[in-house]
């Protein structure tokens, strides 16, 4: 059963991609229907199963990137890569592509996780991007914001 809905009238580009808000269809975790969501590219990048959630306006792009489980994505935060588990990702962080944060991570704050950085089961907040390659500034796209979705 489907939990969401794109709305087509409500999109951004970033970089030469379209993000689009959700909606919710239906009640659950703390999600009632009708609630705005965050902004995903296509409704491979959020699982219909479980509780997981992009809001506020956060987004979630790409070809790899995917959000499922019970994680949360929220405030200004991109995910371009995957997050499961019961991960939350936050304020201004960027998962990267090629990075995986599942578990009970949370990634927050400005922090970049990028490459191969499954994290542990365990909360971690400043270590979540310990060992992790570092993404430069500019090897993501830039958003750009724009009245319509038209390329």
């Amino acid at each position: 059963m489907r939990k969401y809905e794109l709305l087509a009238g409500d999109c951004m580009r970033v970089g030469d991609r379209t993000v689009y808000r959700i909606q919710a269809l239906r009640d659950f975790g703390d999600v009632r229907r009708g609630d705005l969501g965050g902004y995903i590219e296509s409704e491979s990048a959020l699982a219909h199963e479980g509780l997981s959630w992009v809001q506020d306006a956060a987004q979630v792009y790409g070809p790899n990137a995917r959000v499922g489980g019970n994680a949360r994505v929220k405030g200004e935060a991109w995910v371009l890569g995957q997050v499961d588990g019961d991960a939350q990702i936050c304020d201004l962080a960027v998962i990267g592509e090629g990075a995986h944060v599942g578990g009970r991570t949370i990634v927050c704050s400005d922090e970049i996780v990028s490459g191969e950085a499954r994290r542990p089961p365990e909360p971690a907040r400043s270590a979540a991007t310990r060992g992790a390659a570092p993404l430069r500034p500019g090897s993501w796209p830039k958003l750009r914001l724009t009245d319509s979705c038209a390329p």
